[in-house]
């Protein structure tokens, strides 16, 4: 049975009546904001945990990428998926209870930076950094007080669809006026036209709720119904799969929420229907999908998350499609068009989780490999050839099966007839004698002091092939030379032949010159002379692999791998903050540069297997 409760009636309603979707907020939707608007000051303790903190909440929050070696169980169970739709498409949840191991791996990693030697403060410590980053979206909503007493310490968004129906653009194009009399300005003029969004008669809003786990329903509910009278807001109540749902707002913009025994539920009205129907419809932790997602993830973890990406992929196809429509739709506008892509060669789903480690935090991501390469992962080679200057590399292992195996699977997929661009390349490649014999390369940064160089290394086959690829290059640039305005010269270093191309214009009307020469079998090229000089010099004491930095980040990301990235963040740290704080050196040596100071490199692997693990990993030091 429906009723409305007004003003007077919420006062007296018992808490299941009322909640304020309006400032409860899922922690996490505003992580990264919470962190960078927390006012500081240089001794503050404010500070030390706003900039400690926002270390964490970077790799909580950065574009996920990484992978580790499987080992063992997933970890900690969701303590919210059976309250989620089966048929979300995505679904994402955060462990502020800090499961198994994960308090005591994050106080050990929070204990590298300043003011954090002592663990006996850590929890309140926490508690004041999470109460800092709800605060921020509402003075009255502290954690501590607010949340703490009746969460369990998880909180889920799950999405289920992104809506129907799109809404069209309308445009009102102003009529041309003369200019007003004493206007100095002359001729006709016209306002610029101005658009609105119109909603179809189809629209519907996403599915989407938020989960809160409970410890204390009853506290939680008290909770609620105070924030309902504090917001002035009014509910109305109905009965639906044998609990009490609430419905608050008017309109698209309408919202629900509910109580069990387990969780509070918040989001649109479908969506809080679709995880209440999950007791007999079945949840998301019965998805097949989903448990195998799980199970590529190894241990505790800060957040996890789930993505059915090809539903994912459809969706956002269906939306741009319609969206083109509508678009086509508008006076004077001619027809926009759209996409027809298959989402099945996507992997069946994504997979992902953030985990502290004693020295390291680390970002994974999972999923199922949709093109084969047996590319094989392996520990670098090229590490120990480049030199200990070397503070960034991206590396990646046998490019030449890689492209080739890459171009056959598009070829194969392809309809027939349609698969002349695919061929095009193919020919070029052929022209140019191939890439086969493509082993691994990598894409280097070198520094010194505040120089900077670099260029890249390649493997070949064997010393005949590198030999004859560098001479290949220098011919073509001896023909093209003339028209380009190169001109080249050579020179000989403990015996290598290095050509050094010169090109007129560089930087600052400087020439920009690029050394090519064979080592070996490797194949090098480099801003000048300089870094081709330098990995001829090398030896396995004074290469990139013996430094600690790299190996303390590729031992944490991966040694055994298809790709990999590093960067040597302490080597660059004042770049960094030269850039970032440009207008305010002061700040960035007294308030950012100690924090900066503990922290080590930063890189990524990618391991390929059945399924493709990908981690990106921060070490601390």
């Amino acid at each position: 049975m429906d009723q409305n409760l007004n003003q007077n009636e919420l006062n007296s309603a018992t808490p299941m009546e009322h909640v304020s979707v309006g400032t409860v907020v899922p922690m996490g939707e505003t992580w990264a904001e919470g962190v960078s608007r927390v006012p500081v000051s240089p001794r503050s303790r404010r500070l030390r945990w706003g900039i400690a903190g926002a270390i964490v909440v970077s790799v909580v929050t950065a574009t996920v990428a990484g992978a580790f070696v499987l080992s063992g169980g997933a970890g900690a169970k969701s303590l919210t998926a059976s309250a989620a739709p089966k048929n979300a498409i995505a679904f994402l949840e955060v462990r502020a209870d800090l499961p198994g191991d994960q308090h005591a791996k994050l106080a050990d990693f929070m204990s590298h930076f300043p003011g954090f030697k002592d663990r006996a403060q850590f929890d309140n410590a926490l508690d004041e950094l999470l109460n800092k980053l709800t605060g921020s979206v509402s003075p009255e909503l502290t954690y501590s007080s607010a949340f703490k007493p009746w969460m369990e310490g998880e909180v889920s968004v799950a999405i289920m669809d992104m809506g129907s129906g799109t809404s069209t653009m309308s445009m009102t194009v102003p009529a041309m006026v003369a200019s007003p009399a004493g206007d100095n300005t002359t001729g006709m003029q016209m306002d610029l036209p101005s658009f609105e969004p119109v909603l179809p008669s189809n629209y519907t809003p996403p599915s989407a709720v938020a989960i809160f786990a409970l410890k204390d329903r009853a506290a939680a509910q008290t909770w609620v119904s105070g924030e309902l009278v504090r917001n002035n807001v009014t509910a109305t109540a109905q009965s639906y799969a044998g609990t009490t749902l609430y419905e608050i707002g008017s309109g698209a913009g309408m919202g629900a929420y509910a109580f069990t025994d387990q969780d509070l539920l918040l989001g649109t009205i479908k969506g809080v229907e679709a995880a209440l129907d999950s007791k007999t419809n079945g949840s998301l932790a019965d998805n097949a999908n989903y448990q195998a997602a799980m199970k590529s993830l190894s241990g505790d973890s800060l957040a996890r998350f789930y993505l059915d990406s090809r539903s994912l992929a459809g969706m956002y196809l269906d939306s741009y499609n319609q969206m083109m429509e509508g678009f086509g739709n508008m006076p004077g506008v001619s027809p926009m068009p759209t996409l027809a892509i298959s989402t099945q060669d996507l992997p069946a789903w994504v997979a992902g989780s953030v985990r502290a480690e004693s020295d390291h935090m680390a970002v994974d991501m999972a999923y199922p490999r949709s093109i084969t390469t047996d590319a094989g992962n392996h520990v670098s080679r090229l590490a120990p050839l480049l030199p200990a200057s070397t503070v960034g590399i991206v590396e990646v292992h046998s490019i030449g099966k890689l492209v080739t195996d890459q171009l056959a699977a598009l070829e194969a997929k392809m309809p027939a007839g349609s698969t002349t661009e695919v061929q095009s390349i193919k020919d070029v490649l052929t022209r140019v004698g191939g890439i086969d014999w493509l082993g691994d390369g990598v894409a280097v940064v070198t520094s010194d002091g505040s120089t900077y160089g670099g260029g890249l290394v390649v493997e070949a086959p064997d010393a005949l092939t590198a030999s004859t690829k560098a001479t290949l290059i220098t011919n073509l640039v001896a023909l093209a030379g003339g028209s380009l305005n190169l001109t080249s010269r050579s020179e000989t270093y403990k015996g290598v032949d290095i050509t050094v191309i010169t090109a007129p214009g560089g930087s600052a009307g400087m020439p920009l010159e690029v050394a090519v020469a064979s080592s070996g079998n490797l194949l090098l090229a480099g801003y000048t002379d300089q870094f081709v000089k330098a990995v001829i010099d090398t030896t396995p004491a004074t290469s990139l692999a013996s430094q600690p930095d790299y190996s303390a980040v590729m031992a944490a990301a991966g040694s055994s791998n298809e790709t990999s990235f590093y960067l040597n963040i302490p080597a660059l740290e004042d770049q960094i903050g030269q850039a970032v704080l440009a207008s305010s050196p002061t700040r960035w040596t007294l308030d950012y540069k100690p924090y900066f100071d503990h922290l080590g490199g930063i890189g990524y692997s990618v391991i390929d297997g059945n399924t493709v693990i990908l981690r990106f990993v921060v070490t601390a030091k």
